[in-house]
Formats: structure tokens, sequence, C-alpha cells
């Protein structure tokens, strides 16, 4: 017995049942299974749908490479859309070939050398497609012994012309075989054909009387003939606010129908596949009702895992984070890598690609191969551990690096999941292709997700059953309920997915006169029409969905009590109403006598949550100890009269060990404290600015150039500065270094366009800073990279002390010195954004305010030269002037001393309080509109701007900004 769907095949056992009939010596199966059926013997089967899609995408991006010349051609961007998408036009395919037609029929002349290519590839590999295998099985059913005895098939109408050759096949090799046909509900050109196309083969079909209502020769019934109406479907509609509200009312709705004397069975219609389904059998299983979920749930299997997932993207994107991703969910890691630690791996990477710029694995490899430092060495032995595949290959080629790949990280269970996918045909594709696609078909191949459902949910014969439109058909239902009726997502809209619209438009054009020549006059007469030959009915886009409509109605027809639900939000755009369908709104308005609008939409929300909520059980439950916890620290962190304390970053004691910020966390300190708390005491720090890594490298290049103006070798030693052209030189020379770094690395002549231009930039900064350098008169002597190790406490108030480290950019000395034991002293700070001004020392204020110097000190500006300033003072030197030199910078010379630091003593003292005791508080935006901030813990939530300044105020108050400053 040969049923569209398994669910129909459910439906008539569980009517086999109840009527006391047994099915044993019956076999119920789909067309899927009847076409297993039939191939048993042929040598081989139908290709996987994932290889056809694979040909189709390599035949698209070989028309692409040759018409690469010509971007606005037709055939440019019909290529482009069938790489992308290949699925679209291989489903046109299937249809035209299954309607016995040619794709040069339509007339899509952009799509040709595409589809020429596709089936020469087709040849090549032996393969065929679902309607030549059927025609193969309908002309082999007739020279072979009848396979079956007896042979029914039902449930088959006009939407189901896909199968007329198989379904034919399966006619021919069976001794006796029934074909049940259902009266069409509409008088349509395609059921028409439907019926007659199978009276045209195995004659005229003879109709059949109706258990409940004999036939008769009146038209109408006796109560019709008295003017009594039908009586009308019972209809009840229910809206959530959301899928999961909606699914409640499911479940409620499918308890009050199963609790009428009247039900039988219940179907639960949705549209297809999604949450909203499985949200439903979710609450039908908490109610304890047994029910058939004809959707199921994925079940993840072998290739479904962290670590496969993450190869993949890996091979898409050989980038730094694919591989801390990768080695994080490698599931052997501790086999293969004993040593490895991430965050040592990941921030070994971060620094080699800062020094070249370019997120490529293969090349990062390389570049840590030829550091003799053992963290780069540890990584580049990581690295080619990790074979990654070609660019671009044929499909043997991508095969075989597949599986030395898996062969290195010990995947004996991947590789063999899969070679069981019909490889063989691998060596017949000649043609090179990109790693995208063979990725992408390699996740399809690999899927392993399984079908589960719920013990409650696993009941063929229930009566309460999950299905689509068109699972639910050819069954017999006493109620129904239509969920997820909102727009968009049932009735399918009308639309063409491979192609652009003009070429649609025609495309459904051609598809009409197609199905007119392909229907003829059959042999009984005037009004009987067929199919021709080696032809079937080809069903469009407006085809499917007129077929889907009827399907609908037949439904609302079937039952007699019908209800119907809706979403008042989508889940993608909950801010936005979510209208319902088109069929919702007109049943509304048949069966209620008015419009449905907003207003009835969310009054009939309303009524459906007022109903959830009467029916639910009342919760008892206590707050816990842990919720109670929660709150106490939430209103602890928004009181504005207390200052800083234990939850809001800050230590109830001070730490045992004192942490020692570099400098420029210092300057951090003063913006975001809380990041820096929770980088120094917990250990924990969000990422960097990945957006634009340029902006941070190009700084790193300029000062390691302007660096070797020094000399090499030249750390913690004062040598004399060169002429101007000697400045010049010794930065072109680094530069051009890095330059022939990177294409030694790249094994190319050329390297990208956009590395030179960030290259230039940078290097352009690099000579106007020099070009600033050799400006300076009467400081002969330099020294460049001076590090401050924090070995000791620098004294920076009378009773206050800080640890910090850092490096100094640049040290002038007015005459030759061994260490900071100098009389006179000046420190440069380089700084390569164009916007950076010269420090200006503090002037006296009429107004009692706040000096420059104060603010500058306070928004991190001036605070790195004056802690460097500060430890040479400490370190010997006399007199300490301090400058920051950028590119808007002019003149260069002496902009502030350390003895005008001496004033800010109080911020100093705060900041070294801070350090005691551990105490730092938040301050600043939980997320910056205008720059970029480090991500904080995902429990962190937002607090008023107002409330954090009042507090930063009472814990830090030498840190605390004028209220003017805060809207600057």
């Amino acid at each position: 017995m040969v049923v569209p769907t398994r669910s129909q095949a459910h439906a008539l056992k569980a009517r086999l049942l109840r009527e006391g009939q047994s099915h044993l010596g019956l076999r119920f199966v789909t067309p899927a299974g009847l076409r297993d059926l039939l191939s048993g013997e042929r040598d081989h089967g139908l290709p996987l749908r994932e290889h056809l899609r694979l040909l189709l995408a390599i035949a698209a991006e070989e028309t692409l490479r040759e018409s690469a010349n010509d971007e606005t051609s037709a055939d440019n961007l019909a290529a482009k859309a069938v790489v992308r998408a290949p699925d679209h036009l291989l489903r046109t395919l299937d249809r035209l070939e299954t309607a016995g037609w040619n794709f040069e029929s339509l007339g899509l002349d952009s799509f040709q050398p595409i589809v020429r290519r596709f089936r020469e590839q087709l040849r090549r590999c032996g393969f065929s497609g679902v309607a030549q295998f059927d025609r193969d099985l309908l002309a082999r059913a007739k020279s072979r012994p009848a396979a079956f005895a007896n042979f029914l098939i039902c449930g088959f109408d006009a939407a189901h012309w896909s199968h007329w050759f198989l379904l034919r096949a399966g006619v021919q090799t069976a001794e006796n075989a029934t074909v049940l046909l259902e009266y069409p509900r509409e008088n349509s050109e395609i059921d028409l054909c439907w019926i007659g196309s199978w009276e045209e083969a195995f004659g005229e079909a003879r109709p059949v009387s109706s258990s409940a209502r004999t036939a008769n020769d009146t038209l109408f019934s006796e109560a019709e003939m008295r003017g009594e109406t039908a009586a009308a479907a019972d209809y009840t509609f229910v809206v959530g606010a959301d899928a999961s509200e909606q699914a409640d009312a499911i479940a409620l709705t499918c308890l009050q129908f199963l609790a009428a004397k009247d039900c039988s069975r219940i179907g639960v219609i949705f549209s297809g596949a999604g949450s909203l389904p499985r949200l439903a059998a979710n609450a039908l299983s908490k109610l304890s009702i047994p029910h058939n979920d004809g959707f199921g749930h994925p079940v993840p299997g072998l290739f479904e895992s962290a670590e496969w997932r993450a190869w993949l993207q890996l091979q898409r994107g050989p980038r730094i984070h694919s591989l801390v991703r990768f080695l994080g969910s490698f599931r052997s890691g501790e086999k293969l890598f004993p040593e490895l630690r991430l965050d040592r791996l990941e921030k070994t990477l971060q620094s080699a690609h800062a020094q070249i710029l370019i997120d490529d694995l293969v090349l990062l490899q390389r570049f840590c191969a030829t550091d003799s430092r053992p963290e780069r060495q540890e990584v580049a032995r990581i690295l080619e551990l990790i074979q990654f595949l070609p660019a671009r290959g044929t499909l043997a080629e991508f095969l075989e690096a597949t599986a030395e790949a898996f062969a290195r990280l010990k995947w004996k269970q991947y590789w063999t999941g899969i070679a069981s996918r019909d490889l063989e045909w691998a060596d017949k594709v000649p043609a090179k292709f990109p790693r995208v696609l063979f990725l992408r078909w390699l996740e399809e191949i690999a899927s392993s997700f399984t079908a589960g459902r719920d013990e409650a949910g696993d009941h063929p014969y229930a009566r309460v059953q999950l299905l689509t439109v068109a699972q639910a058909q050819n069954q017999e239902w006493s109620h129904l309920i239509f969920a997820g009726w909102n727009e968009g997502s049932w009735p399918p809209e009308e639309k063409g997915e491979f192609a652009r619209e003009e070429e649609i438009e025609n495309f459904n054009r051609g598809i009409q006169t197609l199905n007119r020549r392909a229907a003829r006059q059959g042999r009984q007469g005037e009004g009987h029409t067929s199919v021709r030959e080696n032809h079937s009915v080809y069903l469009g886009p407006r085809e499917q969905r007129q077929i889907a409509l009827r399907q609908f109605h037949a439904l609302l027809e079937s039952a007699a009590g019908i209800a119907i639900g809706a979403s008042l939000v989508q889940e993608s755009a909950p801010d936005r109403p979510w209208n319902p369908s088109e069929l919702f709104s007109r049943l509304y308005q048949q069966t209620r006598g008015r419009p449905l609008t907003q207003v009835s939409m969310k009054e009939l929300q309303r009524a459906t949550a007022a109903w959830l909520q009467s029916t639910a059980p009342p919760s008892r439950s206590a707050p816990t100890r842990e919720i109670l916890q929660t709150r106490v620290a939430y209103d602890a962190r928004r009181d504005p009269t207390a200052a800083s304390g234990e939850y809001d970053f800050a230590l109830r004691s001070p730490a045992a060990r004192i942490p020692i910020p570099s400098v420029s966390e210092f300057e951090s300190l003063v913006k975001s404290p809380a990041l820096v708390w929770l980088k120094k005491y917990l250990g924990v720090e969000g990422r960097e600015d990945e957006t634009n890594p340029w902006t941070a490298a190009t700084g790193q290049w300029v000062h390691r150039w302007l660096s070797q103006v020094a000399g090499a070798g030249a750390e913690k030693i004062f040598v004399r500065i060169p002429d101007a052209a000697g400045i010049d030189q010794s930065i072109r020379i680094a530069a051009e270094e890095k330059r022939a770094e990177i294409q030694r690395l790249s094994q190319s002549e050329t390297i990208s366009d956009w590395w030179i231009s960030g290259w230039q930039n940078a290097f352009s900064l690099a000579r106007l800073l020099g070009a600033k350098l050799a400006t300076i008169d009467g400081w002969p002597w330099m020294a460049v990279e001076w590090s401050i190790e924090g070995d000791e406490p620098v004294r920076v108030a009378e009773d206050a002390t800080l640890l910090f480290r850092g490096r100094i950019d640049l040290l002038l000395s007015r005459q030759e010195s061994r260490g900071l034991e100098a009389d006179e002293l000046w420190i440069v700070d380089y700084k390569t954004g164009a916007n950076k001004k010269a420090l200006a020392p503090p002037r006296e204020d009429t107004e009692k305010r706040k000096s420059q110097l104060h603010k500058k000190i306070l928004d991190g500006s001036a605070l790195q030269l004056a802690l460097y300033g500060l430890a040479a003072r400490q370190l010997g030197a006399h007199r300490v002037h301090l400058s920051l030199v950028s590119p808007a910078v002019k003149p260069v010379v002496p902009q502030l001393s350390i003895d005008q630091m001496d004033a800010e003593a109080d911020v100093f003292r705060e900041l070294a309080r801070m350090q005691q005791t551990g105490v730092f508080g938040m301050y600043g935006p939980l997320r910056s509109a205008w720059t970029f901030t480090r991500a904080y813990p995902l429990a962190t939530l937002a607090i008023d701007q107002e409330i954090l300044e009042e507090r930063w105020e009472l814990t830090h108050p030498a840190l605390a900004q004028e209220e003017e400053d805060y809207f600057r």
C-alpha cells in the first residue's frame, strides 16, 4: 500500500485496529520506500542530493570564472546566484525533467551554460536525476515479472505529479493494482488532468459509493431541499504574546477538545518545522497528553559535536579566533597538545599578528617558526600539526587533504563517516573549485541528526497528531488546530527563487505553455484530458500555492471543531507587531462578523493569557537564598549615598600580594577602573578592539621604527642623535625590512594592496615624527625604549608610593650619561593620533577651577608622562621635562616639568590608596557610544551614570571630575 506520507499510513493502521482488522501481510510504504523496493536489483541507486548540489555549484563556479571580466553580465549574475544557493535551480531542473521538458525550452539564456556543464558532470559521474531514475524503473517494470500480488495507491492527487512515473512503475510490477482517486474539489486543469491521465493509462475509473451516504439520483439532501443549512464548524481563536504562550494555549486547547464527547482525532497543523511545533510538543508532554510528534526534534549525532563545527569554521577562515575556538573544543587536545594553554597561545598569536597584521594562520606559522623564542616555537609546532585545506582543488584533492588532516588529529571515526557517503565518483570530477564549496558539501553530507521525540510524543496511533497541512490530507479529523497562522508563515508565497524577477515572469509564462503542450485529449473523447506519454505536469509556484490553499480549505470542511492560533509579536523582531495571516483574518471576520484589527488581536491575546493564568496551578516556591543575595547586591550597587564596596569591584580587605599595573593600565584605571580590577585581581579581561587592528599596529610599528634611530641593541644606553638624513635613513631601513619580511612570509612577489596602504601610512607617520625629532636643538644625547621594571615603589607624594612598570619611548639628555642619574632629562612620549595636542602648564584660575593639567591627568592624557617623570626623579634625575609629541604638535619643546606635577599630589595619593586597598569601584559607561570599551562579564548590569558618578566621588574624591567635565 503506497501513501504519500507516514502520517497517512499511521492513520490507516489506526483505523484498521479500531475496526478490529489485522494488517498482517500489508506493507505500507511512502514513495521513497517504493523507489527502494523497485530499485533493489539496480547496480547504482539515486545519487545523494548533496552530491548534485555540489556538481551544480561547480558548474556555476566555472561559468563565473569564464565571465569574471564582465561583472554585470547576465551570465555572471546567474552564476553567482547558483553558487550561493544551487538547490533552487536543482529543484527546477528536477521538475522540468519530470514534466518531460528540457531546460532550453524555457528560454532562460543566462542559466544555459551552467545547466550544460552540470549535465556533462552528471554523465561523467554516471549520475541521473530522480525523474530519469523513475522513468528507467517504469521501463524495466514492463519487462520484469510481477513483484507484488496486490498493490494499492491511495491519498495521491494533483499535488504529487512528481511521483507520476514511480507510481506507474509500481502498478506495472503488480499482479493486481488498485488506484484510489478523489473527486477534485475544484475543476482545476491539473486535478482533472491527474484523474484523466490515470484513466488514459489503465482504463475508466469506477465511482465508489460512500458508506456514510449512499449514492442516489438527487443533487441535494432532503434537509438541504427544505432550506436547512449544514451545521457550521465551531471556531476558536487564540493569540499568544509569543511562540511560548501560543504553544501553551495550543496544548490547553487540545485538552479542551479531548474532553468533548464527539472528539475522535485532533490534528494540530503547523506551517512547517520550527520552534513552535517543538514548544507545542513540550507543552503537551507537560500535560501528559499522548500524541504523535510528526516533526520531532533534532538529536545531534557524531558530526554535530562542537569540535567538528569548529574545525569547519577553522578551514573556512584559518584565523586566530577560529583556531582558539577549535582547540578549546578539541576533545583529544590533551593527548596531542599536553602542555597547551589556550590563553597563552592566543596572546602569542595576537602579538605575532600585531607584528605582521595578516590574520592568516599559514603566514603566522611561518613567522613564528623564524622566531627563536620558546612560546613562538610552540605555536609553530601546533599550527604545523593542524593541516589546512588548499584554497582551490579538485574533489579528489580535497578529500585526500581531508583524510590527512583527520589522520593528524586522530579522527578515524569522522573519516569513516565521511567515506561511507558513496564517494567512488570523486575521481571523475576534474574541475578545480574553491574550498568554500567543498566545505559546504562536506558539512551537508556529514549531517548526522536524527529525529527524537519525548516519551509522550512517540505514539503513532494517538488521538492527537502534530502535522503539516499536506500531511493531514485524506484523514478523518473531529477537531483541528491551526497553529502559527501569522503573516508570511502560511500559505507559501508565490515567488521565484533562482533568477531575476523579469526572468521568473518569463519562466512562469513558459511553464503555462509547457503544461498546455503536455496535455492532450484522452481516448474517452471531449472533456477527457491527460498528459502525453513521457510527460507530466510541471507544478510552478502559482500551482503549488493553489494546491496549498485547496488543501487548507479541505481540512476546514473536514472537522467540526476548529481552533486557529497566532502570535502577537515575532521572536526575531519583538518590537514590532506580527500581523495574522490573510486566512486568519478572513475566518475571523466570517465567524465573528467584524474585521480583525490590532486592537482585536491584543484583546484576543489578553483573553488567552487570562485563560492560561486561570488554569495554571498556584506557585508556592519561596525565593532562594541565592536570589535574595542577588537582590542585596543589586541594591548595594545602586545606593548613591554609599561608597564602593564588595559588590562593585572592590576587595573586603587588602590583598596579600599587590599587583603591579603598567602605566597604560593606570591610564585605563581612571577611565574604566572595573576592567582593570577584573584583570589584575581575577585575571580576566574582554577581547581587544578587533574592528580596526591597524590603529594599534601602526602605533607599534612607528614606535619600533623610531627606536631604530638609536641603533640596534641601544636599550638603556645614551647615544648621539643622528642628523635629519640619518634619522630618515634609519626609519626607511626599518620600514623596508618589515615589508620584505611580509613578502618572504607570503612567498609571493606582490603583497595585498590593503596591507601596503596601511604600511605606507605607518611609514609616513614615522618619517613625520622623525623629522620633528631632527628639529630638537641642545639635546644631543638620546636613549630609547627605557624600561621601568617596577622592582621598587616610586614615591609619588610625601606619604604615598606606587608600583608600576612601563617603557619610556624617548629620553633626551644634554650630556652623555650611563643611567638616569643626570642633571637634566627630557622624557618624550610619541602619539600617532593626529588629534593629540601638546600638554599645557597649569595656570592660575580666578574661579578656583581645576587646571587643565589636572583634567589631563584624570582623563589619562598626561598620566603616563607624569609616572615616568616621577620614576626618573626617584632614580636620580634632578630636573625632568615632559613632552607629548604627535603629528599635530609643533614646535617640539619641553612642555611640562616634573615639579609641576607635585601640585597634583592628591591624585597620585588616591591612586596609591586604590592600589594598596584594592577598592576600585565602577566608573564610566558599560558600553560607550563613542569609543571601544572592553566587554564586562555577562552578569554585569548597567547602572545609571549619575549614580556611578556620585559613588565614584564618595569612593575616590581626588579623582572626581568637575561637573562641567562630565558632558565633555
